[in-house]
């Protein structure tokens, strides 16, 4: 630790941070190695609550016995609908996939019945307009556009002390708690391409494809393959996130190392051993087939996460391994990873990185020493960071822009006060997830790139859910394209059984511009754009019949044609995968369907989490 950290604020819950406790803060401005001086960030530590309590923001991945029962994502829909994090019964009035609640922060007005409310034209879908409000935009809070209303006093949660985000405890004891539990604050993962779908020119032959994950030859599909999870000898759950997809290979962390499937084959390609357990994974692959993770120094239970390493993806191999710097003592619960332009970008408790992907050149450094600090990273196409300053209670977030070889801002976006926490959705264009006045994701924004709020889309009650999670770029069920934002409705009490729909919002004015149901006994998540249409997932029914991936077209509104239907045989395999939360996003690249666990434990190995991951193709 480069210093120790500061006092604790007065409102924080007992054994640690809130896991959406504002983190600390980051440079207003990216400064040279020399002379950036962020401040101290305490990790996001697990709650108070029972999993069941806590909502995605929330919660840390626990280890089940065996898979939910009840609602949720991949979880067998049962009657009455409700499930993971969503209300039990669909609340009167405005029904699921369009806001309904009536004035104040955070709560569209009201809309009637499930599906499409039925408005006039000027009011746009499900947001009937206040007088002198522009349209497509529900009310602000107080202070009008631009303010957010700030927390109840008694802490960040809604609830005070004793209460989710209240309590009277502080950042020393989070750190703590974390070092202990860090292994269960986990990064998201996902797989995204760095490079621009019509870039081939820099690929290495058999890397990643830019337009990998076409219409397969078949929509009939079979089990590719399946990796055995490894015997856990220990109490203590082990963390495995990672996984990633190219056009041949299929690579999935496992507990000290990592592993590539062959996935024309099914046989394993290759096997790389770590010094440690995976702390941290960037979910960006580089347009030459690579990627990063940060690993543990040792196999010891209590070793440190000082290690990043890229890897190479296509043939297995090691490119580079180094120390992070300072030596500072790095628990997973404070690590960001990600990939931008060739660039490695890490954070951790105490500073961050710049390192080429290539070579491992260092090429810039920041230590937190001041009044800001690096919240943390997100790559893609742009590298971003989010930089809080000021206190704890009252904090200023920034959203900037980052050049990759330098470390320094080139575009900064002022985040309205009253916000706690950011998320970073989507780098390329500029989309945002916030929590305003709770600990819990509110509102998704939109940016353009004259750094002013384009459109807010307010949650409600959980009516929407991004699947976002503490860190900044966490948020796994929802897709972005240059005209609409995808996200998932809650999953609500269909005809016969529990459902969801995936809706489109307009990226210019925040309106959900059309629809497109899961259909009686499925829900589903936006997976990745590819190609002008949106790749979505559909679990397995509780029926017994394999998932889908339908491929969505916008200029349909909502039309739905089938890639690839899984078979009904590997259905009960398929749903462990599924049923666990939106934490892990399945991949799909080169027209097959890619699942994976982050998290396994003792118990999990001969339960739900028997297998690492598992793979689907056409026939």
């Amino acid at each position: 630790m480069s210093q120790p950290p500061p006092p604790p604020p007065p409102n924080q819950p007992p054994g640690g941070a809130s896991p959406d406790e504002p983190e600390g803060p980051p440079s207003l401005s990216k400064e040279t190695p020399d002379q950036k001086t962020p401040g101290q960030q305490a990790p996001d530590g697990p709650g108070q609550q029972s999993p069941e309590q806590q909502s995605p923001d929330q919660q840390a991945p626990q280890a089940p016995a065996q898979p939910p029962q009840q609602g949720g994502f991949g979880a067998p829909p049962q009657p009455p609908g409700g499930g993971y994090g969503y209300p039990q019964q669909p609340p009167s009035g405005g029904g699921y996939g369009y806001p309904q609640q009536q004035g104040g922060f955070g709560a569209p007005p009201q809309g009637p019945g499930y599906g499409f409310p039925q408005q006039p034209p000027h009011a746009g879908y499900g947001y009937p307009q206040q007088p002198g409000q522009p349209p497509g935009q529900p009310p602000y809070g107080p202070g009008g556009p631009g303010m957010y209303p700030t927390a109840p006093p008694g802490g960040y949660g809604p609830g005070g002390p004793g209460a989710p985000g209240g309590g009277a405890n502080g950042k020393v004891i989070a750190i703590i708690a974390a070092a202990v539990a860090a292994v269960v604050v986990i990064a998201t993962v996902g797989f995204f391409l760095v490079n621009d779908d019509s870039d081939t020119e820099s690929r290495k032959k058999n890397g990643p494809s830019p337009t990998g994950g076409e219409k397969p030859a078949s929509a009939e599909g079979k089990e590719l393959f399946k990796i055995k999870s490894p015997t856990i000898s220990s109490d203590r759950p082990a963390s495995v996130p990672g996984a990633w997809a190219t056009d041949e290979i299929f690579a999935k962390s496992t507990v000290h190392g990592i592993i590539g499937m062959d996935a024309s084959s099914g046989e394993e390609a290759w096997n790389v051993e770590l010094d440690g357990e995976v702390c941290a994974t960037s979910r960006h692959v580089a347009d030459d087939g690579r990627t990063a993770l940060i690993f543990k120094e040792s196999k010891a239970e209590r070793a440190d996460c000082t290690q990043i390493a890229v890897i190479d993806l296509d043939d297995g191999k090691k490119t580079w391994q180094k120390s992070l710097p300072d030596g500072d003592i790095v628990s997973a619960s404070g690590v960001n990873l990600t990939i931008s332009q060739n660039v490695v970008a890490a954070k951790w408790i105490g500073g961050s990185v710049g390192y080429k992907v290539t070579s491992g050149t260092r090429l810039w450094q920041s230590l937190e020493q001041g009044n800001c600090e690096d919240e943390g990273f997100a790559g893609g196409k742009v590298l971003m960071a989010v930089v809080r300053c000021g206190s704890y209670s009252d904090p200023v977030l920034k959203v900037q822009k980052v050049d990759p070889e330098t470390g320094k801002s080139t575009w900064e976006f002022d985040v309205p006060k009253g916000v706690e926490r950011t998320r970073i959705i989507s780098t390329d264009p500029v989309v945002l997830a916030i929590s305003a006045g709770t600990s819990t994701t509110t509102d998704v924004m939109t940016v353009g790139e004259d750094k002013k709020l384009k459109a807010k889309i307010s949650l409600g009650d959980r009516k929407y859910d991004p699947g976002c999670y503490t860190e900044v770029e966490s948020c796994a069920s929802v897709a972005v394209d240059e005209k609409f934002v995808y996200m998932p409705t809650g999953t609500h009490e269909g005809q016969t059984s529990s459902t969801n729909e995936i809706i489109a919002f307009d990226f210019e004015t925040g309106k959900p511009e059309w629809k497109s149901d899961a259909g009686e006994q499925r829900t589903m998540i936006p997976v990745r754009v590819l190609d002008g249409k949106l790749i979505a997932y559909k679990k397995p029914t509780y029926s017994g019949n394999g998932g889908q991936v339908v491929a969505i077209d916008p200029e349909g509104r909502g039309k739905q044609e089938i890639y690839l239907e899984n078979p009904g045989g590997s259905s009960r395999t398929e749903n462990n995968f599924a049923a666990i939360s939106m934490r892990e996003p399945p991949l799909y690249q080169n027209g097959r369907l890619f699942l994976h666990h982050t998290l396994i434990s003792r118990n999990s190995v001969n339960s739900y989490a028997q297998y690492l991951g598992i793979g689907f193709g056409a026939e």
